[in-house]
């Protein structure tokens, strides 16, 4: 079995999407809820969204590149959120901050200021296909993998959370970083 994932941005017009969130609050007569004013997101459409998913899937059968399994669309420059909701105020023929406000509600937990498409510890990797990358993906040795279980195990049946805090971090540098 070859497992393969692909990373998405913000997929335009989609269920939960930021675009169509927005025109309603607009079309509400607002406000505009940004979560903070330096948030940045990327974002693609539903047909690149799919043209992704085959390509990843097609591409992954290949026997020539074992060595990737999680494929990114160049998705070009992130978008700042609070831009965006000015953007669309200003297309409905309305001025930010006069005829509708745009109110910051705040990070949820877990939430990044950036989304990260290529972790540290996991170049990304041309494969040939113009507008997609790869993530090469970090695969540390089954020794250290068992240590890091091991180390849980043991944390969690003592109620250890900041040694498993520690160990998280140890094995996925980026965890816990929010404004990353």
């Amino acid at each position: 079995m070859r497992l393969i994932s692909v990373r998405f941005g913000n997929v335009l017009a989609s269920n939960g999407s930021v675009v169509p969130k927005f025109k309603a609050q607009i079309e509400a007569g607002g406000p505009v809820t940004v979560t903070h004013p330096d948030m940045v997101r990327y974002f693609m459409t539903i047909r690149e969204a799919c043209d992704l998913v085959l390509t990843a899937a097609t591409h992954a059968l290949t026997p020539a590149r074992p060595d990737v399994s999680v494929y990114v669309l160049n998705m070009g420059q992130p978008v700042k959120i609070v831009e965006l909701a000015e953007r669309m105020i200003r297309l409905s023929g309305l001025e930010p901050g006069i005829d509708i406000e745009v109110v910051f509600t705040g990070m949820r937990p877990g939430e990044r200021l950036n989304e990260i498409l290529f972790a540290s510890e996991e170049p990304p990797v041309e494969i040939g296909v113009a507008g997609i990358m790869a993530a090469k993906p970090n695969e540390p040795p089954m020794q250290m993998l068992r240590k890091w279980l091991a180390a849980l195990e043991e944390a969690i049946a003592r109620d250890d959370r900041s040694t498993i805090r520690a160990v998280l971090k140890d094995a996925v540098p980026e965890f816990g970083s929010h404004a990353a």
